[in-house]
């Protein structure tokens, strides 16, 4: 009797809890420790009484939300490890993009999605930029976005400095604590159901243009290859 009381006190917190997430009357929601590791709420919510704080990604729109543990006495733009692996499926987001819209990660179903993180004053992504318009150019039947966790201002600046043409979404701070982007720039391949599909991060490109066109569509073919394999 005392197990089913505990039980039903736990889902009771949860509903609460999930009630201040504004994720409608079915969220799905996953809990993650420090290192990315899942949790149920029981677990979750003992971490956080012990005065942890959080990350959230969500998409109202679909009801779906990722919380990661931050380590201890981390704040927002301080992310844990990277914890994103093949398989796993990338977490929901709800981000603004330069050209208007709101964007989600359904947007991106259906075809690969090649993700760029970046941020304005980081000199490697600047290297990056020939690179990424070429493979965009070569490669209509994917999708391919920059996030960035700055905010319009800094990535509209990027974009005008440095000739950056594709999708750029900003203030995506929630979603690259919850991934654990910490070092730039990371690319990540989102296979067409909304998986990750393969990442390298702080990744090196050779400094010849030509071998880094090939070094990422190398990768990317790679990583393609790996997921269709996948049991």
């Amino acid at each position: 009797m005392k197990c089913e009381a505990s039980a039903a006190s736990h889902d009771s917190d949860e509903a609460s809890f999930l009630a201040t997430l504004q994720l409608g009357s079915t969220p799905h929601v996953r809990y993650l420790d420090s290192n990315g590791k899942p949790l149920d709420y029981a677990g979750f919510a003992q971490q956080l009484h012990a005065r942890r704080s959080y990350s959230i990604t969500r998409d109202r729109q679909a009801g779906a939300a990722v919380l990661r543990l931050r380590p201890p006495g981390a704040h927002a733009g301080e992310p844990g490890r990277f914890a994103f692996g093949r398989g796993d499926a990338f977490p929901p987001f709800e981000l603004r993009s330069l050209r208007g819209a709101t964007q989600r990660l359904s947007d991106f179903h259906g075809r690969y999605t090649l993700v760029s993180f970046f941020f304005a004053e980081c000199g490697p992504c600047i290297a990056e930029v020939p690179t990424l318009n070429a493979f965009a150019r070569e490669h209509g039947e994917m999708n391919v976005v920059s996030i960035t966790f700055e905010d319009a201002v800094l990535a509209r600046g990027f974009v005008d400095d440095h000739g950056l043409s594709w999708n750029v979404l900003y203030d995506g701070v929630a979603l690259t604590d919850t991934l654990g982007v910490g070092t730039y720039p990371t690319l990540m391949l989102i296979d067409p159901s909304g998986r990750v599909a393969g990442a390298a991060v702080g990744m090196s490109l050779s400094d010849d243009s030509v071998k880094r066109l090939a070094d990422l569509d190398g990768w990317v073919a790679q990583w393609q290859h790996a997921m269709s394999t996948k049991p």
